[in-house]
């Protein structure tokens, strides 16, 4: 497939997309199971989109933004916007997997991102299904921590 690192991931087969897309990814469990089975871990800063049809099935296609900025620049968010929109008008939604290498923390300029993707997606039901990290040791949701209760 192209833009995959060759010689440090395997390629993944169309014949492996479809497998996986029989099955619906009807939680944020089931998106982090096909997100870490088919991206396993950062290499590069790059963006991937995962498109699910109205029922939850993934469409055999694996869709990747490479030379992904560091920072997200001030018109990312508008520009997801419109990408976002555009899928929901097809019944669809879609999950977003910021791939970059290193340590599984999440720094802060994988925080700026997920807010420019988590704002493109506001407002649009659910068209974006989930935000992802893929590090060097994985793969992650990236959902911002609940406030911890001070007592």
């Amino acid at each position: 497939m192209p833009g995959m690192d060759d010689g440090t991931r395997e390629h993944v087969s169309v014949e492996r997309l479809l497998e996986l897309g029989d099955f619906p990814i009807d939680d944020d469990a089931a998106l982090l199971d096909r997100a870490r089975s088919l991206i396993r871990e950062g290499f590069v800063r790059r963006l991937w989109l995962l498109l699910l049809d109205a029922d939850g099935i993934m469409l055999p296609r694996l869709t990747q933004i490479d030379q992904t900025p560091v920072t997200p620049e001030a018109e990312a968010s508008p520009a997801l916007r419109r990408l976002i929109a555009g899928i929901a008008e097809g019944g669809m939604s879609v999950a977003f997997v910021l791939e970059q290498p290193g340590a599984s923390m999440p720094t802060p300029d994988d925080w700026a991102w997920h807010e420019a993707i988590r704002r493109a997606g506001d407002g649009l039901g659910g068209a974006l299904r989930g935000i992802l990290l893929a590090h060097g040791g994985g793969v992650d949701l990236l959902q911002p921590r609940a406030p911890s209760r001070s007592a």
